[in-house]
C-alpha cells in the first residue's frame, strides 16, 4: 500500500493523508447514526409501545360504547352525543391516568372542538376553573398541530412535541365511526430534560460534524488543488530552466516559496559551478597554448629578423638595379606585419607580471577616447559617455588596462560597419568598479557566444582572433571579470569589473 501511495501522484498522496485525517470524525458520525441514534429510537419505541397500548385500549372501549349508542352518524353531532361520547371517555381515561402518574391522556372532537383531559405530565396542585380553562387551551395549542395530522390522513401519530426542556412524547389515535371521524384520543407523556437535552445534543453534534465534514473537504480540496498548481508551476519552471539556464522559478509564498527559493539558489549555484568549471578549463587550455604559441613565436621571429637584414643588405647594395625599393619594401611591410603578430603571440603566451598602481578608471577612460574618438568619427558613431564621477582608486596597470579598453572599442567599431552609437558608462558596484561597453551593432551569434574569449577565435577576415583572449588574460591578472552580459542583433554589452584599491 505504501509503496503504491510513493508512486502516485502528490495530489493523490494529499487527497490519501486528508481522507485518513476525515477518517476519525466520519467514524464518530457512524457512531452517533447507528448506535446511539438507535438507543433513543429503542427508548422513545418502547414509550411508543406503552403509551400506544392505552390509546388503543381508550379507543377500543369508546368504539364499543359508541356501536351500542344510538348516535346518528349520517348528521351532526347532538348534545346528548357528545355528552355519551365525554361520559364513556371519563370512564375509560380517568382510571388509566390515575394508576399511570406522569401520563396525560386527551381526547378532541373536531366537530364541536371540545376537549377534555386526564391527568398531569408532573404533579400538580390543584387548580381554578380558570386556571383549568387556560389549562385546556393551552394543551390544545401544544397538540394541534398533531390533531391537524391525523384529523387529514385519519392515521395513528406519534411524535415528540414541546420545546427544549419541556417536551412529551405523544400518541394519537383517530377514533372512526362508519367511515366517520368521531374523535382523536391522545396519550402523551413528558420526556425526561436529560433524555432530551441529549437527544438535542447528539443532533447538534451531527449537524456540526456534517458542516466540519463539509468545511474540512472544502479545505482539503482547496489546499490540494493550490499546491497541486505551486507544484506544476514549479514543475514547469524547472522544465523551462532545463531548456534556459538564465530563467528562474517566480516567488511563491510560504513554505513552497522557500523550496522555489532553495531551487533558484541552486541553479545560480549550478551556473556559477559550470562558468568556474569553463574558466578553469579556459585556463588550462591557455596554459597549454602559451608554451607551443611562445615557441612557435621564437621560431618565427628569427628567420623574420634574417629576412629583413638581408633586404636592408640588398638594398645598400643593390641601388642601382630598377624597382627594387618597391620589392623590398613590401618585403619589411609584411616582415613588420609578422613580427607585430609575433609580438601579440609573446604578449598572450607569456604575460608579464602587471605592475599595478592607484588609477582612476575615468581618467583612465578619458585617455583612451583622446586617441580613438579620431576612429569613433571617422566610422559615424557616436559616443556617449556615463562616468559615475568621484570614482574609488583601482590598483590596475594602466598600459595593460588601456589595451583592454582600446580593444573593446575597436570591436565595438567594427560590429558597427554603417555607424551607430557606442554608450561607456562606470558605475560602483559592493566591491568592484564595472566599466560597460554598450554598442548599437550587429551582436554575437549565440552558438559564438562561448568562445569570443577564446584564443584565435574571430569572425573577421583580418583578424588573428586575439584581442578579447589578451584582455580576458589581462583583466584576470587583476582579479577581474570580464562577461558579455547581453547581446542581441540590435547591439551587445561588455562588462569589466575590477576590483577597487584596499
Amino acid at each position: 500500500m505504501l509503496r503504491i501511495l510513493k508512486n502516485s501522484s502528490f495530489a493523490s498522496q494529499i487527497m490519501f493523508t486528508v481522507a485518513a485525517i476525515l477518517l476519525i470524525p466520519i467514524l464518530v458520525m457512524m457512531y452517533d447514526i447507528f448506535f446511539s441514534g438507535a438507543k433513543d429510537e429503542m427508548l422513545l419505541k418502547t414509550k411508543e409501545e406503552r403509551l400506544g397500548t392505552m390509546v388503543n385500549a381508550t379507543v377500543q372501549s369508546l368504539t364499543e360504547v359508541l356501536d351500542r349508542s344510538d348516535i346518528e352518524y349520517n348528521s351532526p353531532l347532538a348534545a346528548k352525543d357528545i355528552s355519551i361520547i365525554s361520559s364513556a371517555f371519563n370512564v375509560i381515561a380517568k382510571p388509566l391516568a390515575d394508576t399511570n402518574p406522569g401520563v396525560r391522556l386527551g381526547l378532541y372532537i373536531p366537530e364541536t372542538k371540545d376537549l377534555y383531559v386526564y391527568g398531569f405530565l408532573h404533579q400538580y396542585r390543584p387548580q381554578t376553573q380558570e386556571e383549568i380553562k387556560a389549562r385546556e387551551y393551552r394543551i390544545l395549542d401544544e397538540a394541534s398541530s398533531g390533531l391537524i395530522a391525523v384529523n387529514a390522513t385519519k392515521e395513528p401519530l406519534s411524535r415528540i412535541a414541546g420545546s427544549l426542556g419541556n417536551q412529551a412524547f405523544e400518541y394519537l389515535m383517530p377514533v372512526m365511526q362508519e367511515g366517520r371521524l368521531i374523535a382523536i384520543a391522545w396519550a402523551d407523556e413528558q420526556v425526561h430534560p436529560v433524555f432530551a437535552q441529549s437527544r438535542q445534543f447528539s443532533l447538534v453534534t451531527r449537524y456540526l460534524t456534517l458542516l466540519g465534514l463539509i468545511f474540512g473537504l472544502g479545505t482539503a480540496l482547496y489546499v490540494i488543488h493550490n499546491l497541486a498548481t505551486e507544484v506544476q508551476v514549479i514543475k514547469n519552471g524547472i522544465l523551462s530552466m532545463q531548456e534556459d539556464s538564465e530563467k528562474r522559478l517566480s516567488s511563491m509564498p510560504g513554505e513552497i516559496g522557500e523550496v522555489v527559493q532553495a531551487i533558484n539558489n541552486m541553479a545560480d549555484n549550478l551556473k556559477e559551478k559550470k562558468r568556474l568549471e569553463e574558466e578553469l578549463m579556459r585556463s588550462e587550455r591557455l596554459v597549454a597554448l602559451g608554451r607551443l604559441v611562445t615557441g612557435v613565436a621564437h621560431e618565427l621571429r628569427n628567420p623574420l629578423a634574417i629576412v629583413k637584414a638581408t633586404v636592408q643588405v640588398m638594398e645598400g647594395d643593390f641601388k642601382q638595379v630598377q624597382g627594387l625599393k618597391e620589392y623590398s619594401k613590401v618585403i619589411c611591410d609584411q616582415v613588420d606585419r609578422g613580427n607585430l603578430v609575433i609580438k601579440e603571440l609573446l604578449d598572450f603566451g607569456r604575460p608579464s607580471k602587471p605592475v599595478v598602481s592607484p588609477t582612476e578608471l575615468n581618467s583612465l577612460l578619458e585617455s583612451v577616447l583622446t586617441f580613438t574618438y579620431p576612429m569613433l568619427r571617422q566610422n559615424k558613431i557616436v559616443l556617449e559617455k556615463k562616468l559615475e564621477p568621484n570614482l574609488p582608486l583601482a590598483s590596475i596597470d594602466m598600459d595593460r588596462m588601456k589595451q583592454v579598453f582600446v580593444n573593446l572599442i575597436l570591436n565595438s567599431i567594427q560590429a558597427m560597419q554603417g555607424g551607430g552609437k557606442l554608450i561607456i558608462q562606470s558605475v560602483v558596484k559592493e566591491e568592484a568598479i564595472e566599466v560597460e561597453f554598450i554598442d548599437t551593432g550587429t551582436g554575437i551569434e549565440a552558438n559564438d557566444l562561448s568562445r569570443v574569449f577564446d584564443p584565435f577565435y574571430t569572425t573577421k577576415d583580418d583578424g588573428a582572433g586575439l584581442g578579447l583572449s589578451i584582455s580576458y588574460q589581462i583583466i584576470h591578472m587583476h582579479k577581474g571579470k570580464i562577461w558579455i552580459s547581453d547581446t542581441s542583433p540590435r547591439g551587445t554589452t561588455v562588462v569589466v569589473s575590477i576590483p577597487k584599491s584596499n
